[in-house]
Formats: structure tokens, sequence, C-alpha cells
């Protein structure tokens, strides 16, 4: 048979392709990027739907979690709702400021997936505003025994400090969502959440006059944490199933010391390199859309 150099090379090729995807599939991951933007929900002045999706923008994902749970995020997009954008304008239906951004990247970037990671939670605008008026109330009783005079002195000396510190917190609630997420509040959130879980639960507990709130108090401690457990477990299915991509996870300020924290563990160090939001605003990918 005659010697057939072209064919011998065209079974090469085939070779050498073959073995280059079968060192692929088995090969690590590349981490993916994670950004975390640290929000409030309702937003200011500064942070409204433009600035985020400024911010969106600059960062061009191509996964943003968002603290939503499968009710209303399924198959990458927000489910759509009649009339919702009317209501917003007319100021109805006032949905999150991250809600309301994501929706618009969406209809920039089509291929960006937008994913929940929230834990279901029954009759959620009930609770979230009988929360809201349960810690009004919790905070306000607590001033009024401390102003009083009521507390003993170590734990007047803790409820200060808290205040002091959950104080300055909330004053940076009106600024931008770039001093917001300055790394250095994340040893400030660690502080106050500490202070919450033990000072505050341990002085709601022992004095009459906060009895009232001591179950539900307890109720929240609680659940925050099994709250955070249950994100941090959605977060990582997220970046199981995911090699090489952006991912930006927006969230309320408070829950993100507990998911940085979760995303500096060691094991997650193949799945993820953590980005702040300084540093990937400086260094956008470039957009694809």
């Amino acid at each position: 048979m005659a010697y057939k150099p072209y064919s011998n090379w065209k079974k090469w090729v085939v070779i050498t392709s073959l073995l280059i995807a079968a060192y692929s599939a088995n090969a690590e991951p590349s981490p993916n990027r994670v950004i975390i933007l640290g929000t409030k929900h309702n937003g200011n002045k500064l942070v409204t739907v433009k600035s985020m999706l400024q911010i969106i923008e600059r960062i061009n994902p191509d996964i943003i979690l968002l603290e939503f749970d499968s009710s209303v995020i399924k198959n990458c997009s927000i489910n759509k709702v009649w009339g919702a954008k009317t209501a917003e304008f007319l100021g109805v239906w006032n949905n999150p400021i991250e809600y309301r951004a994501a929706r618009k990247f969406k209809e920039l970037k089509d291929s960006v997936c937008l994913a929940p990671f929230d834990i279901y939670i029954p009759n959620r605008k009930n609770y979230i505003s009988y929360t809201q008026l349960m810690e009004k109330s919790h905070q306000e009783t607590l001033l009024r025994v401390y102003n009083e005079g009521l507390l003993n002195a170590s734990d007047a000396n803790d409820y200060n400090s808290y205040t002091n510190i959950n104080n300055a917190f909330l004053g940076l609630l009106d600024s931008s969502l770039v001093r917001m997420n300055n790394p250095n509040l994340t040893d400030t959130i660690q502080t106050i959440i500490y202070k919450e879980k033990h000072a505050i639960r341990r002085i709601t507990m022992n004095y009459p006059a906060l009895q009232p709130f001591s179950n539900w108090y307890n109720a929240q401690v609680d659940f925050w944490d099994e709250r955070s457990e249950a994100i941090n477990k959605k977060i990582w299915n997220e970046l199981n199933a995911n090699s090489n991509k952006t991912i930006l996870i927006i969230t309320g300020l408070l829950h993100k010391s507990d998911i940085e924290n979760f995303l500096k563990r060691k094991e997650l160090a193949s799945l993820c390199t953590l980005i702040s939001l300084k540093e990937a605003l400086v260094n956008p990918p470039i957009a694809d859309f």
C-alpha cells in the first residue's frame, strides 16, 4: 500500500484533539470571580436604580445572585408581573432597588443569569413589615430602659457600645454604594451582629420591661443563623455549578460579612476568588452587550 502522509497527518490531528478534550474534561475548573455588593434594599438619595445599574454594567457579570427566593426568580429571569413597571413608576409598588436594576440589566444583556439565593419566607411582605415594627418597638424600649437607669453598669456599658457602633453604621446607609462597601465595614457589621446575638439578647432576657420581646428576639436570632446557613449553601451550589464566571452577589448590607467570611474559607479556594467592589470597578471586564 502506498504511504499517505496527508492521511496520517489527519489521524494525528484527530487523536490530538481527542486527548486535549479528555484532558479538559478532567482538568480542575477555574475559580469564579465573585463580587459582593451590599446594599440598602429601599435605597436612598445616592442609592438608586440608576446608580446600581451603572455599577452592574461596569462589573458586567455573567451571573447575578439576588436576595430573593425561587418564587420571584426562575430560569435566569425575574418572573414577569403584569403592570409591575407602571406600579413602580406610580409609587404603588416599591420593589427593592436591586430587583429593578437587575431587571434592567437583563434587558441590556439577555445572556446574564439572574438567580435567587434566599430561602422561601411565607407571606414575605407581611413578615418584613412585622419584623420592622417589632425592631422599632424593641429599640425604643431598650432606649427607655437605659435612659431610666434600669440597666446594671455592665449592661449599660454594653448597650452604650452597641448603640454607638450601630448608629454609625445606620449613618452609612445614607451614603453611596461604593462607600457602603468599604472593606473596613465588614468588621463593624460583624461586631454589630455579635453584640445583638449576645449582649442585646442577654439584656432582653433579663429585664422585666423587655420580657414581651424575649420570645420574638430569641426566634429572630436563631432564624438569622438558619437563614445564613441556607444562603451560604445556595451560593455554594451556584459556585459549584459554574467555572470561570463573573458572579455578582447583591445582598442586604448586614448579610455581607457572613457571606464574605463563608467565601473566604480555604475549601472554597478552587471555586471562587473574592474580589472587592473597588477592585472590580477599577478593573472591570470588557462588556459584551
